[in-house]
């Protein structure tokens, strides 16, 4: 019989962990940009919170892509 060892997902399973961790990056960021636009508008602080917001999405999702990991490295201990 052929079993797979418990860290060998295959290609498909790399594919939609690395999908998942650039989409959590380009959410954040581009949720840090629109929010960050928007209150430039209702402020009049152009490109200021824009720039705060981007740099808020930035953190954000290096803090999403560090919990996901942890949460994988802790799957596969």
């Amino acid at each position: 019989m052929d079993e797979k060892k418990p860290g060998s997902g295959g290609f498909l399973q790399a594919m939609a962990f690395t999908t998942v961790l650039s989409m959590e990056m380009a959410i954040a960021v581009t949720l840090g940009f629109f929010g960050g636009r928007l209150l430039d508008k209702q402020f009049h602080t152009e490109p200021w919170s824009m720039v705060a917001g981007i740099l808020l999405g930035v953190a954000a999702g290096i803090w999403g892509i560090i919990s996901t990991l942890q949460r994988f490295w802790k799957d596969k201990v």
